[in-house]
């Protein structure tokens, strides 16, 4: 199985997103937990504004600041949601140095 399948199957969400705040991935799980959260399935091209709130898009986006400084290597929380917790975690990518985006993983369980 090649990993493009291998991430497109597994039963974890998977959200990426560039630089400048725009989603360029979401697995299928993902999908479906928007579908379920948001109503919509399909934010791929969208802005992570169209995601969260005021509050939570000015703390991603100094997530980002942070990553493009290399300040931090990942971010982590746990949710509490009707049917239990939720792990976020979202790790940076870097190309020859520069970071170009983040790939959250969504846990629909506790990590901790």
């Amino acid at each position: 199985m090649d990993v493009a399948r291998m991430f497109e199957n597994i039963n974890v969400a998977i959200v990426a997103s560039d630089a400048n705040y725009q989603i360029t991935y979401q697995n299928k799980k993902c999908r479906e937990l928007f579908r379920e959260v948001f109503n919509r399935a399909d934010y791929v091209g969208s802005n992570l504004d169209e995601c969260h709130g005021t509050e939570t898009a000015d703390k991603v986006k100094g997530y980002y600041r942070e990553y493009k400084e290399k300040k931090i290597q990942l971010d982590y929380y746990v949710m509490e949601e009707p049917g239990g917790k939720i792990t976020v975690v979202n790790v940076p990518v870097y190309d020859e140095g520069h970071f170009v985006g983040v790939v959250e993983f969504i846990f629909e369980s506790s990590l901790t």
